[in-house]
């Protein structure tokens, strides 16, 4: 099986590195300063690095936010890629989560993506970017599940049947956090029931 993984250089693969060192250096300054008093100068040297440096990788502090989103959405493409083949593609994508689903149930690391969803939603430009983002994202991994499937030998799937169940996915995804945050439920337990429910849906309206 040939995952994106395997088509990385090693060049990437540094940048990669890092990029999420200057996202997690700057995410820690905004959870302890406040996203408008970190400065760029500030995350350079949490980084250890110098501010010419920094530019290499990022063209502000808000891209570093966003480049956040950017690296969730490398990591689920990974995360799908390396899925064996003979899983079908509901249960592959709901596996492709669970390191999300580790990540929002930790309650340190859960408070910390709070915190930068605070600041997201602070400004009309992070909101705006960060739903580009998520696209683009949402792209990739169903870039990565037509492959997948072609892989599979699935019969008459094309782009628009793996955008769709992708942007169903995501939207369970994001229902399913809401609610556990809201309710204190697990967050495990309420993605495999949004999950489920769409998938018991479909199959009522396929046999309708």
């Amino acid at each position: 099986m040939t995952s994106t993984t395997d088509r990385e250089t090693l060049r990437d693969r540094t940048r990669r590195a890092v990029r999420s060192e200057l996202i997690d250096a700057a995410q820690k300054l905004f959870s302890e300063l406040g996203f408008e008093a970190v400065t760029v100068d500030q995350i350079a040297a949490a980084a250890g690095m110098s501010r010419r440096s920094f530019f290499r990788y990022f063209s502000s502090k808000e891209e570093v936010v966003l480049g956040k989103v950017d690296r969730h959405g490398e990591a689920f493409v990974r995360a799908l890629s390396e899925r064996p083949d003979d899983e079908p593609a509901w249960v592959a994508l709901r596996r492709m989560f669970d390191d999300a689903v580790a990540y929002g149930s930790d309650p340190a690391l859960g408070q910390h993506a709070a915190e930068m969803d605070r600041v997201i939603q602070s400004s009309e430009t992070l909101r705006t970017g960060y739903l580009q983002r998520m696209q683009h994202a949402q792209d990739l991994v169903a870039e990565e599940l037509r492959r997948r499937e072609e892989r599979r030998g699935t019969t008459g799937w094309g782009d628009v049947d793996a955008a769709a169940l992708v942007a169903a996915a995501f939207a369970a995804l994001l229902t399913s956090h809401a609610h556990s945050q809201a309710s204190g439920a697990a967050f495990a337990t309420t993605l495999d029931e949004a999950l489920a429910a769409i998938a018991r849906e479909s199959n009522a309206n396929g046999e309708a």
